[in-house]
């Protein structure tokens, strides 16, 4: 099967600074309403070029699907997502201007709910007793990370997925949501599903002795989150996304996600991307004989099929002419939140495998195309059975590494039909050590790291900014700014003690965790906000609610999920400390990291500047879900220790707040940490 080659990585813009920009509407779509005699859908418009588009926009109005980030990149490859009625649709069709008009379609990720083949060959092992995952075995890719000094120059992979978290054993380049409403989500708790850890941990996570060692963790990896909390995302969205990858020069990009119909507007996005030269690799689906989904069936792309652990292709991987490649896929381990581990199948968790050997090949040789790459997988897979489900065969890292220069030689002379053939034996496994969960309801909710998505769910809520809750009893919204709600912000704004703060939210979480109210929970001594604190908490019962989509997601909101979740906005007012309450001096005089204050300084939530504050936001997590799987024992001020040891920041008031709550002793060690505006010295 020869396809055009794309191997496509988004880098991205790094964002931690966050300004909030909202979806404009024009003025004529505010007049059009339910007189249309139709409802109206999301379509997205291609043109011959970008002239009538601010005129379709003015008419019809912006689809609202991608956030305040979104750079205009359709607009600059003529094409617009809007919304409008089925008979404007087909309207809009007959205008000169026009290539195409289509509903804007979603994709989800694909997470399980032709060479002349040889006999396989088969060297069994009864269980996986080495350190390396059964799967980087499985495909030989154990061993073939850079040796030697590392290279200047990076092969550089993106990953457009449901987000990675800055902090989870993976080295992240940049990071962006295009999510609506997430403009200031923090890095550190990007990803809304697990889904882009587990996609982005196989292919880079760190090799550390922590969690799963990726197959490739020297790539220059970026994140650009598309997939919302239910692994779901327009077409404009993935759309944007790639050509936001695009304009920075990638190499590679991971695609773990697809849909089932045919889409111009997304296949032209894919065939820009490969004439960048991009290297395009996406999920062929779990859709098992209906075929091989978009964007992995497009001619561009590289369709990942899984097999399981005896190499034999998965019953849900999708078949079909367009499947080129597989790799494992089946009860594979990977990472998960909070340096926890996820085992999971699908081709979603095949895909990011051959991105990562892809990535082994490339940083051989820079120069060498994506078409080359692209050819030496297939040439050099181990195919032993039927194209249709295997394709090209199973990825194989070493056979090509190790027969690099000869490939590399026929390639470049175009005798490339003269290679020897790989029929080596596959390695496979009877017992790999990785099982799903199969908990009873009642086991699974006692043990705590289950409860993990819900403590991210915590972590991230008080950063959406399309969500903004009733009016407090100061007539403030809350949860839409740190100025409103600072408790939740690790910020000092309104006098508010952060320490104090994080330790009241741990113990309203444990009070709820053990069947009592929020009222239940101490606070802390001198806390003047427990009452503001206590009336958010309340605000998700009584107005959120617990099933709403930014909290549980419709799930039964017993009381460890609550915990779990009220947990989570602990740790984000614990994490946010290092950014919002953050001073450095530069040689006149202290200055706070803020978000905008037009003096330089405005990079609080940019990890990248002064990066000891996202190292010792990163620890004080982990410290901070060691106390929480100690079940029921309530937050410290040692979660906030983390700062000790550093020179390049200092907290504001984190002494006296630590003395506040635990006295003098305590807060001594905190002294040279802290800066006070009427007492600092450098």
């Amino acid at each position: 099967m020869t396809k055009k080659i794309v191997v496509f990585v988004a880098v991205v813009s790094l964002i931690f600074y966050y300004s909030q920009v909202g979806n404009v509407t024009g003025s004529y779509a505010k007049q059009r309403g339910a007189g249309t005699g139709s409802q109206e859908k999301d379509y997205i418009i291609g043109t011959k070029n970008v002239k009538p588009l601010a005129d379709f926009e003015k008419r019809y109005g912006d689809s609202g699907e991608i956030n305040g980030y979104d750079q205009g990149k359709m607009k600059e490859n003529e094409m617009l997502a809007v919304r409008m009625t089925d008979e404007e649709a087909e309207e809009l069709k007959e205008d000169s201007d026009v290539l195409f008009v289509e509903e804007n379609q979603y994709v989800e990720g694909s997470t399980s709910q032709g060479n002349a083949y040889h006999e396989k060959k088969v060297k069994r092992h009864k269980k996986n007793e080495s350190a390396t995952e059964w799967n980087v075995r499985m495909i030989k890719a154990n061993g073939k990370k850079s040796k030697g000094k590392k290279k200047k120059e990076k092969v550089k992979v993106a990953v457009l997925d449901s987000g990675v978290d800055y902090g989870n054993d993976i080295e992240l380049a940049a990071t962006i949501t295009l999510i609506p409403g997430e403009e200031e989500m923090s890095p550190l708790f990007m990803d809304g599903s697990g889904h882009g850890n587990g996609v982005a941990g196989l292919i880079a996570a760190k090799d550390n002795d922590e969690g799963i060692t990726g197959i490739n963790p020297d790539v220059e990896l970026y994140s650009i989150r598309i997939l919302d909390n239910e692994n779901r995302a327009p077409v404009s969205r993935v759309i944007e996304g790639i050509y936001m990858a695009m304009e920075q020069g990638v190499n590679i990009i991971n695609m773990s996600f697809g849909m089932n119909t045919y889409s111009a507007a997304l296949e032209k996005a894919v065939q820009d991307a490969a004439d960048a030269g991009i290297l395009i690799v996406a999920a062929a689906g779990n859709t098992g004989k209906a075929g091989v989904q978009y964007p992995a069936a497009y001619n561009e792309v590289m369709a990942v099929g899984s097999v399981d652990k005896m190499g034999d292709v998965a019953p849900d991987s999708a078949t079909g002419p367009e499947v080129e490649i597989v790799a494992p896929g089946e009860l594979v381990r990977t990472t998960g939140t909070f340096g926890d581990q996820l085992v999971t199948s699908g081709t979603s968790f095949a895909a990011p495998q051959v991105s990562a050997v892809a990535s082994l090949i490339w940083q051989q040789d820079l120069n060498m195309s994506a078409d080359f790459i692209r050819w030496a997988i297939n040439e050099g897979a181990n195919s032993y059975g039927e194209t249709e489900a295997y394709g090209n065969g199973l990825i194989d890292a070493e056979y090509i590494l190790t027969e690099y220069q000869e490939l590399k030689d026929g390639y470049e002379s175009g005798e490339t039909e003269a290679h020897k053939k790989n029929e080596s034996e596959i390695i496979a496994f009877e017992d790999t050590g990785c099982v799903e969960g199969n908990w009873t309801k009642k086991v699974h909710e006692g043990m705590v790291a289950s409860d993990y998505p819900n403590v991210k769910a915590g972590a991230r809520f008080p950063d959406y900014t399309d969500y903004t809750g009733s009016k407090d009893t100061y007539g403030n919204y809350r949860y839409a700014k740190i100025s409103n709600n600072p408790w939740w912000h690790g910020s000092y704004q309104q006098s508010n003690n952060y320490v104090a703060a994080y330790i009241y939210a741990t113990n309203m979480a444990n009070a709820i965790g053990q069947g009592k109210m929020p009222h239940d929970a101490a606070v802390p001594s001198g806390f003047t906000h427990a009452t503001d604190m206590l009336w958010d908490v309340n605000e998700i019962g009584n107005t959120v609610g617990w099933n709403h989509k930014y909290v549980l997601n419709q799930k039964e909101p017993t009381a460890a999920r609550r915990r779990a979740f009220v947990w989570g906005m602990a740790i984000h007012t614990l994490s946010d400390t290092f950014a919002h309450s953050a001073y450095v001096h530069d040689g006149s005089g202290w200055h706070h990291l803020a978000h905008n204050d037009g003096k330089g300084y405005d990079v609080a939530d940019n990890p990248d500047k002064y990066k000891h504050r996202k190292i010792n936001a990163e620890a004080a997590v982990k410290k901070s879900i060691a106390v929480y799987n100690n079940k029921y024992a309530g937050g410290t001020y040692k979660e906030f220790s983390t700062v000790i040891g550093q020179s390049e920041y200092r907290l504001r008031d984190i002494s006296s707040y630590i003395k506040a709550v635990a006295g003098s002793a305590a807060a001594q060690p905190y002294v040279a940490y802290s800066y006070s505006p009427s007492t600092s010295t450098k």
